[in-house]
């Protein structure tokens, strides 16, 4: 399984245009997922080697693929990344979660993310024109920045995402950077990022929507029913907002 608990501070990787060099190491771990296969695998970047989930679907492709960026904060994975990778290739879709490295503070993660789309977009069964990037919570927010920076997708899901402060380099000025169809997925009563950074999940998710909508980029905002105690972690299981993901990615890949 992978290694999820592992140093608080890990080396910094930065990316240059033209020098981001992967290498990929496979390793079946037993079992299939629904419709295809499932992988654990690792991918490395220079100095630091990254992991991560990979889900195949039955036949050879060349197939759609979806890059699922997760949540959590330090050592803790926020959100479903095995779960969602196989539910992604029960849907037809190749599906990818990296696991970035564990650190609290952001530095890097964005690397992390581009170096997990870049190796997908690379293998030989995956439709390189027809990619989505997938987060959830700080995942949300790192989808949001990677589509704004020019990353080569079609679709963006952003499921209650986190809204960090301005050193990490979130804002929702770069809206206007964004040009792909983007869905927004959050329940009436997410408090997740009030607990950790003491903001209104809901509240973000409806500004993200409005900076994307004055943008000239309506994204669909889909509010889900209270979840429980705390809406936040319907992202934690695939759900009834499966649904909604599924027909979204299917119309736009």
């Amino acid at each position: 399984m992978l290694e999820l608990a592992r140093a608080e501070r890990a080396p910094q990787v930065r990316l240059v245009a033209g020098m981001l060099f992967l290498a990929l190491t496979l390793s079946t771990i037993g079992g299939n997922a629904v419709g295809g296969e499932f992988r654990e695998v690792v991918y490395t970047t220079t100095p630091e080697t990254l992991k991560g989930y990979l889900c195949h679907p039955t036949g050879a492709g060349p197939f759609p693929a979806v890059a699922y960026n997760h949540g959590g904060v330090g050592d803790i994975i926020g959100g479903a990344p095995k779960e969602t990778c196989e539910a992604l290739a029960a849907a037809g879709f190749v599906g990818f979660a990296p696991i970035r490295r564990p650190t609290r503070s952001m530095t890097g993660h964005l690397d992390d993310v581009q170096a997990g789309l870049h190796y997908l977009r690379g293998l030989d069964y995956v439709d390189r024109n027809r990619v989505a990037m997938a987060g959830f919570s700080r995942g949300g927010a790192l989808t949001f920045m990677a589509a704004a920076r020019g990353a080569p997708i079609k679709a963006a899901v952003i499921m209650a995402s986190a809204m960090p402060p301005p050193p990490s380099g979130f804002t929702f000025g770069d809206a206007v950077k964004i040009r792909v169809p983007v869905l927004l997925l959050v329940a009436e009563n997410d408090t997740g990022s009030r607990k950790t950074m003491g903001q209104n999940t809901l509240e973000g998710m409806r500004r993200m929507s409005a900076a994307l909508t004055e943008a000239g980029n309506a994204p669909k905002l889909i509010f889900y029913p209270p979840y429980r105690g705390d809406g936040h972690e319907m992202f934690f299981e695939i759900g009834a907002y499966w649904t909604d993901v599924v027909e979204f990615l299917k119309k736009h890949l």
